[in-house]
């Protein structure tokens, strides 16, 4: 896959069957802008992977899932989806996409190693630990095995053959790698000290951890993959960042810090191609949006870290216990909003020419990220039930506009009088649609931004 580089397309131009509407004397007419929306999908707080729907706990588009590598794999290139198609299917039923990850070694939890890799002659068990009350429950592979590196790899190229595109996934964490498949071993980390005191190191060699990664980006062209840590040797690797200690490690106070690492390996502007999400640091989520001064003494400023960051989306699983009051939950509705993209629709424009007829829009994102997927924009007659009528799609190029740009989308169209609106439909079915942050939007109709 390319490492592709931001660009901005400043007019799109296309011709299709819409309706006109009455024009201004200037030409443009202006929308009414809104706040940012906390509705729109692929962005966000997100929850774990719920076992009923919790859409009325806190406005979400997406669910968090995260299997063991085992639940797939049964044996040496053999593999069998069901469980993943389980927790996309009850996903989907719901309305919503997933953010995912698999993993092998899950402090706690049995290890997701597959069996084929545990009996006689197997892989190495003995790396287990007491430390993140596991017990000796889970066991940290040796990653730097043969057999260890052929599974994660053969695994991603399946996955990635069979998934890469789909649209009930949204974003993958290529996990697989360390503690929680987050992609480090600390303690066993390669330093001296209290659970570690001969400094031995769990990590693959950084060859073969960048082999691993440069796998997933081989086998997904399409589909949004997130790291853990940003690094040296991921320049040309199309992969974005997780972090998933948000608010807490995130600013540049400290060189271990999420954006002092972004920043050392001059991936700073990864953001402007690749997303950026993560979790909310689980002891600030019950607290950082009622007082956050009193939250924790290191809790960070959570506006600055997501301007920082340019995160889209955030484990909130807190969000969705019905914990939070009122003045709680706005606050955390305004914070959940402010993720990720945000666009309106400024101006609209028809100039009518006898049979034909100019319709103009031009959106602004608002937000701090772009909208990372290549969804088109849909023009369509909408008949007196709201019921869309010959849809034309429209390629907008939504992941060129980046925060601060506008874009302006022009038709060329047939004069006919009847009502004209704008959607941009999500490309699974039932799935939210992206909303423009517009008055005008669902005014009419749900799910769409009428025109005139």
């Amino acid at each position: 896959m390319k490492f592709r580089t931001a660009a901005v397309t400043a007019a799109l131009a296309f011709t299709s069957m819409v309706f006109a509407h009455p024009a201004q004397a200037d030409g443009w007419r202006s929308l009414t802008v809104t706040t940012a929306r906390a509705d729109n999908p692929l962005k966000g707080f997100v929850p774990f992977s719920p076992a009923e729907d919790r859409s009325q706990a806190f406005p979400h588009t997406m669910e968090w899932v995260m299997l063991p590598l085992k639940a797939v794999v049964k044996g040496e290139r053999t593999y069998d989806w069901s469980a993943f198609e389980t927790e996309l299917e009850a996903a989907k039923s719901r309305g919503h996409q997933v953010a995912l990850r698999f993993y092998l070694d899950n402090p706690g939890k049995p290890t997701g190693v597959p069996d084929y890799l545990l009996g006689d002659g197997g892989i190495d068990q003995s790396r287990r630990y007491s430390f993140y009350d596991n017990n000796g429950i889970s066991f940290s592979p040796d990653y730097n095995d043969p057999r260890v590196q052929s599974l994660i790899t053969d695994f991603t190229a399946a996955f990635g053959a069979k998934y890469d595109g789909d649209p009930r996934i949204g974003y993958i964490t290529t996990g697989l790698v360390g503690f929680w498949g987050e992609q480090h071993t600390y303690p066993m980390s390669g330093d001296v000290n209290g659970d570690n005191p001969d400094g031995t190191n769990w990590m693959p060699s950084r060859e073969v951890e960048l082999g691993f990664y440069q796998a997933w980006d081989q086998a997904f062209s399409t589909t949004k993959l997130l790291n853990r840590n940003p690094r040296e040797g991921l320049e040309n690797t199309a992969v974005g960042f997780h972090d998933d200690s948000f608010a807490y490690s995130t600013l540049q106070t400290a060189d271990w810090h999420f954006l002092s690492r972004m920043h050392a390996s001059q991936l700073t502007d990864r953001w402007q191609t690749e997303a950026v999400g993560g979790e909310l640091y689980p002891s600030l989520q019950s607290c950082l949006f009622e007082d956050p001064l009193a939250c924790q003494d290191s809790a960070e400023n959570f506006n600055e870290a997501v301007l920082g960051s340019h995160a889209s989306w955030l484990i909130n699983e807190e969000a969705f216990t019905g914990s939070y009051g009122d003045r709680e939950r706005s606050a955390a509705l305004s914070g959940a909003a402010s993720l990720g993209y945000d666009l309106a629709i400024t101006k609209a424009k028809t100039e009518t020419r006898g049979t034909e007829t100019a319709v103009s829009i031009r959106i602004t994102n608002r937000g701090v990220a772009p909208f990372y997927y290549d969804w088109p924009v849909e023009f369509t007659y909408l008949d007196a039930n709201g019921n869309p009528v010959e849809p034309v799609a429209v390629d907008a190029n939504l992941p060129a506009l980046l925060p601060g740009q506008t874009t302006e989308v022009t038709a060329d169209v047939r004069t006919v009088n009847d009502t004209l609106a704008v959607r941009i439909p999500n490309p699974m079915a039932g799935g939210a649609p992206l909303k423009f942050s517009n008055a005008e939007q669902d005014a009419d109709f749900p799910g769409y931004l009428t025109l005139g």
